[in-house]
């Protein structure tokens, strides 16, 4: 027994012995590993000092004083965004496409944040009856069918589950059109997703984000004019016949004018007013809601004739007043928010129209899809 007893008390010395030095090779490795890290992040808070020309450093006590609603948001705001951000003349279309029909259970599918009904996060409307209220300062619920596992079959069974209401997410789609939208959408906020995973290790300056989600940025007027396209297609054509309207309740197989869903730039600029004339061998997908030609840098912002024609007409469009009945924005903004949108050329009724919707989508710059993770990023974070 004694013997045995001596050789259990030797074995379990040895293993305490083995488990010991494990322990302290792996605290070691452990000490090594925070070392470096805080190596590498002291570096990237005292930069290594370098010689000649180096690139600005973005300086928070210079931020603008966003909270003042007498701001100049165009000058303090561009400078902030176009900068530090950095985002493009463009952001505010691109964020407000990519918000326009984004709902809670969306949020948190691709973003992975539960928010709640008070979230803050602007869309448009779904109703489109009369007089509805076009932008709602809350994305909604959208009640998908938890039965569904994917959410293709979510998304196809709330579109099919309302497919007999003419006033119900865009005026003049058909069904496949209704159902291609909402696979699109899914495809940018799904592309929009790795961008808000490395804005999350490298957040944005606090000042980019108050001038992005203040009330003096283009993303809430460009998200009002997009309602109005969706609901009013052909709007701002500059055409002298009238907008297209939702159709009567319980017609059916009446489709004309529509919203464009997709976008494409660098088509063609405007031609000294806000009027976006069309040459005659544009091709059919496009939305150009603002100028064609949008820069990525604030110097070719500054220099760009087609830029400094956008520059003016997105200050327009913050000052213009979407207030008041449909009837009564209609006729102001027929007036002053003319751009040559004439809404959707070509019917998804086809395979020579799903050519040119794919390659709209296809075409689509990646870059709008990063700017909308930064709003997502300032809103959410």
């Amino acid at each position: 027994v004694s013997t045995q007893s001596t050789g259990s008390s030797g074995i379990n010395a040895e293993y305490g012995k083995q488990w010991y030095q494990r322990r302290v090779r792996d605290n070691i490795c452990k000490m090594l590993f925070v070392s470096l890290v805080s190596l590498v992040l002291l570096g990237r808070v005292i930069p290594a000092p370098t010689t000649g020309t180096t690139d600005p450093v973005w300086e928070p006590t210079t931020g603008p004083d966003i909270t003042s609603t007498s701001a100049p948001s165009d000058n303090i705001c561009d400078e902030v965004l176009f900068g530090a951000g950095p985002l493009n003349a463009n952001y505010g279309q691109d964020i407000a496409h990519r918000l326009h029909s984004m709902t809670v259970e969306d949020i948190k599918y691709y973003f992975g944040v539960s928010v709640t009904l008070d979230n803050g996060i602007p869309t448009v409307n779904t109703n489109l009856t009369a007089n509805a209220q076009r932008v709602l300062p809350d994305a909604p619920v959208a009640g998908y069918d938890g039965a569904f596992l994917t959410q293709a079959m979510k998304q196809l069974d709330k579109v099919l589950s309302n497919m007999d209401d003419p006033d119900w997410a865009i005026v003049n789609y058909s069904l496949v059109e209704k159902i291609a939208h909402s696979f699109h959408m899914s495809e940018l906020w799904a592309r929009s997703k790795s961008h808000f995973d490395m804005l999350a290790m490298e957040p944005l300056p606090e000042e980019v984000c108050e001038c992005l989600t203040s009330s003096q940025s283009d993303v809430i007027p460009a998200l009002e004019l997009l309602a109005l396209k969706i609901k009013f297609p052909g709007l701002t054509s500059g055409q002298d016949t009238p907008p297209a309207a939702p159709p009567a309740a319980g017609r059916k197989g009446d489709i004309g004018k529509a919203y464009k869903l997709y976008i494409e730039t660098g088509k063609e600029g405007p031609a000294g007013s806000p009027r976006v004339s069309r040459s005659a061998d544009q091709s059919a997908p496009g939305y150009d809601i603002y100028a064609a030609h949008v820069p990525k840098t604030p110097d070719e912002y500054s220099l760009s004739i087609d830029v400094e024609w956008n520059k003016e007409y997105r200050r327009h469009l913050r000052n213009f007043d979407f207030t008041g009945t449909d009837e009564d924005v209609i006729r102001k903004a027929r007036e002053e928010l003319v751009d040559g949108d004439e809404g959707l050329e070509e019917h998804l009724d086809s395979e020579a129209g799903w050519d040119a919707w794919r390659e709209g989508f296809k075409n689509m710059d990646d870059f709008g899809n990063y700017q909308f993770a930064a709003y997502m990023h300032c809103k959410l974070r």
